[in-house]
């Protein structure tokens, strides 16, 4: 299959946009009306060069620095951003302990797994859910991003605001955020990471929160944070992520994915969570079997994606409990994958599964929340991801930007559905985007897909 590939993309490097992405020209191979002529994937800075003194270390950790060629063994390959690196992973892993806390503390309440429970979920003006891990999770990661680079000024586009917590109806709901907050911070040096010198007060927490209100934009570096991806899959006991990127110039060149619920069996994706954790009490795994989720984490240019798991389940974080996850090598559409949203109200089931039928995949779709679909493709355990938005409905860069990298440098491909990567440079927003998005494990089944909507584009109802 590797002659097809390279015949149909003229692949000659060995760099990662040679593993899966299509050359700057591509776009003149994408048949169809929609396509557009400015869709080259943008050129990418050359890396800054770290040295020694970048080899910055934090709490009670003695690891090495994470090194984009070893996944955080150290020595030999480039630093690309390793600080950066360094203090994404280790806040997303106290993020995955805060919300595995929360999730808990709702099923115990609410064993029917509704998400119906009363003070525990939440709802916003759009009607969609929030609870507690979600200002929690981002109060955590504005703080400890700002402590690790010692500057109030760091940059964060989120999804949450403060309003309902400083409203007089949410006294006790900013309690319950700030006992979760601090409950975890606590043990902030198990991570490689500091603590507070005291507990943080309410007045401090939507403080932390309020600051991830970056616009983002085409210049400048953010970060861009969802503190619970898939919050209807958290409230449920199903899956969910925490996804934080870092956006520089416009452009993703690093993302971290949380995965807590995600086992480290495909199988067990077409299972609702509440029946894994079920048959994981009948029969308990041994202790550091990864058996509860794990982090991914990528950075642009390095070639390389990498997991590890939650330090919750491993007691410290270990740079060398990582492992280098790659797509998979399906290219024949009747052996593929595919994924999609469970909820119907942002996408088209219909569309998606005439596509997946004219394209000749067979097996029934993994519905799975949250950006969990982005890890299931990156570890191999699916081939295909496609998203179509009905109409009106905007995608949201948090929703996408971590996942995207992550899914690129373990050899995938990512566009939108007229074959043009997805901009981050426009605001909060994937403005401009051509139809949808389609993720793929490979550039042979990417292309096929992308026939298949430019040849049944017209007759859909989207």
């Amino acid at each position: 299959m590797g002659s097809i590939r390279l015949s149909a993309w003229t692949a000659a490097s060995s760099s990662p946009a040679a593993r899966g992405f299509p050359p700057s020209d591509w776009r003149g191979r994408v048949r169809g009306r929609r396509r557009r002529a400015h869709c080259a994937p943008p050129s990418a800075p050359p890396p800054p060069s770290l040295g020694a003194s970048s080899r910055l270390r934090v709490g009670t950790q003695h690891e090495l620095l994470w090194d984009c060629r070893g996944g955080g063994l150290g020595g030999g390959g480039r630093r690309d951003y390793a600080k950066e690196m360094e203090a994404a992973v280790r806040v997303v892993q106290v993020a995955c302990t805060l919300c595995q806390r929360v999730q808990d503390s709702l099923l115990l309440a609410n064993p029917a797994g509704s998400g119906s429970n009363s003070g525990g979920v939440h709802s916003k003006l759009d009607r969609s859910p929030v609870t507690v891990a979600d200002w929690g999770v981002q109060a955590i990661v504005s703080w400890l991003l700002s402590d690790f680079f010692r500057d109030e000024s760091v940059s964060i586009v989120a999804e949450e605001d403060d309003q309902t917590l400083s409203s007089s109806d949410g006294t006790a709901l900013l309690e319950s955020v700030v006992a979760a907050v601090n409950g975890c911070l606590v043990e902030a040096p198990k991570y490689g990471l500091r603590s507070p010198e005291k507990d943080l007060r309410a007045s401090d927490v939507l403080q932390a929160i309020r600051k991830c209100s970056s616009a983002g934009g085409p210049k400048g570096r953010f970060w861009v944070l969802d503190p619970v991806d898939g919050t209807l899959g958290f409230v449920r006991g199903d899956q969910y992520a925490i996804a934080l990127a870092l956006i520089e110039d416009g452009e993703v060149v690093l993302g971290v994915l949380g995965c807590p619920n995600y086992p480290m069996k495909k199988e067990w994706l077409n299972y609702h969570q509440r029946y894994y954790r079920l048959m994981s009490k009948v029969a308990p795994p041994a202790s550091g079997s990864w058996n509860k989720g794990c982090v991914m984490y990528a950075h642009k240019g390095c070639g390389q994606a990498w997991m590890q798991p939650l330090v919750h389940d491993f007691g410290m974080l270990n740079w060398h409990n990582s492992r280098e996850i790659q797509v998979s090598s399906v290219s024949d559409p009747v052996s593929a994958t595919f994924c999609e949203p469970v909820e119907k109200a942002n996408s088209s089931h219909s569309f998606t599964a005439g596509l997946a039928h004219s394209v000749g995949l067979r097996k029934q779709p993994l519905r799975v929340y949250s950006m969990v679909k982005y890890a299931a493709i990156a570890r191999g355990d699916a081939e295909i991801f496609m998203k179509f938005a009905r109409a009106g409905y905007k995608e949201k860069i948090w929703d996408h930007a971590a996942g995207v990298v992550i899914i690129q440098e373990a050899g995938g491909v990512i566009t939108d559905a007229g074959g043009c990567p997805l901009d981050f440079s426009r605001g909060v927003y994937l403005e401009g985007l051509d139809r949808g998005i389609i993720a793929c494990s490979g550039a042979l089944l990417h292309h096929r897909i992308l026939e298949a909507v430019d040849a049944s584009w017209n007759s859909s109802t989207l």
